[in-house]
């Protein structure tokens, strides 16, 4: 009774705990369900069959016929064309015997206006009856043919070459200047010379030199300005520099003198300074003078206080004509203004 009743419940209660129950008519259901796809198939099946069989079949005779009929015809016309094609030799023979004379006149009115169309846009303007030769007048523009394009340069030319040259002029100038120096106290020495020997009396036998044309008398001390002109830089401290001199402006060509007697020791190009002439004096002081002109005297020459050894100049670093001047004192560049001050000069 129980098992019946668990099996009721079980019947009508499927899967319950994971346990499939298998009905009792199970495999007349699936004959039933499966009953029912082949049949439906071979319906299917027969129906197409039949529709197969109601068609009419294809005559291969005519189909081959019809074939057979229309490749004639491909080849007729084929050959129609090939004989429709012209023969080249007759074409180029044809060609020759054309007459162009009779073309161009038949168009020459189109011919004449395709030239003066491009003849007046190569010149851009209206035809004037060819190019003008005469000069432009003042604010006149001229147009003017060119056989080829016009050649720019992007770059602009070095300027490499007349830096060299404004070079090379500037050391012949300074030899030039150094010769005339040298000549110039052969000059002098030879004219004291022949002085000497004619018996005059020369002040320099006396133990003073003598002051050739264009030189000033020193004052008590011996001692004369190295130029007359506009202090305006001093010794000290300039544009981010140490100026070991103080400058003295003036017109080119402005006299420079000896401060005191002494003998040169350069006289010269030198860097910086264009030419230069450094004196050595009795009492051991060396004075410079810079950025000359030109100058007068020669390495190893005794020079008096007060004569005229070079000429104001713009030479060398300078930022207009003047003369520089120096003075070393036990090799020490000192401040020239109170070097001249100490002996009775001032500006």
């Amino acid at each position: 009774m129980l098992d019946k009743a668990r099996r009721a419940g079980l019947d009508r209660v499927r899967g319950v705990g994971g346990i499939g129950v298998i009905p009792p008519d199970w495999r007349a259901e699936k004959r039933k369900r499966s009953g029912r796809r082949p049949r439906e198939l071979l319906r299917r099946t027969r129906k197409k069959f039949d529709e197969l069989r109601r068609r009419p079949r294809p005559d291969l005779r005519a189909l081959s016929s019809d074939l057979r009929e229309r490749w004639s015809d491909l080849r007729e016309q084929w050959s129609d064309l090939r004989e429709l094609r012209p023969d080249p030799r007759e074409l180029w023979t044809e060609q020759k015997r054309r007459d162009y004379r009779a073309l161009l006149r038949k168009h020459r009115v189109l011919i004449a206006g395709l030239i003066a169309t491009l003849l007046l846009a190569g010149a851009d303007t209206p035809f004037d009856w060819g190019v003008s030769e005469r000069t432009p007048g003042s604010n006149e523009a001229l147009r003017v043919f060119f056989a080829h394009p016009q050649q720019m340069q992007s770059t602009p030319p070095s300027a490499r070459r007349y830096l060299n040259a404004i070079a090379d002029g500037e050391r012949r100038r300074e030899q030039a200047v150094v010769a005339a120096a040298a000549r110039a106290t052969l000059e002098r020495a030879k004219a004291e010379a022949a002085a000497a020997a004619a018996g005059e009396w020369q002040p320099w036998m006396g133990g003073t030199a003598p002051l050739p044309p264009g030189s000033i008398l020193p004052g008590i001390e011996g001692f004369v300005l190295p130029a007359r002109g506009t202090f305006t830089s001093g010794f000290g401290s300039r544009w981010g520099t140490f100026h070991n001199g103080i400058d003295i402006a003036g017109p080119i060509g402005t006299p420079i003198y000896a401060v005191a007697n002494g003998t040169v020791i350069d006289a010269g190009p030198a860097q910086g300074f264009g030419l230069w002439v450094r004196i050595r004096h009795d009492d051991g002081s060396i004075t410079v003078y810079g950025h000359m002109y030109d100058f007068f005297v020669s390495v190893g020459e005794r020079v008096p206080a007060g004569m005229q050894i070079a000429r104001m100049g713009n030479r060398g670093d300078s930022t207009g004509p003047h003369l520089h001047f120096e003075v070393i004192v036990g090799g020490q560049h000192v401040d020239p203004r109170a070097w001249l001050a100490l002996h009775g000069l001032t500006f």
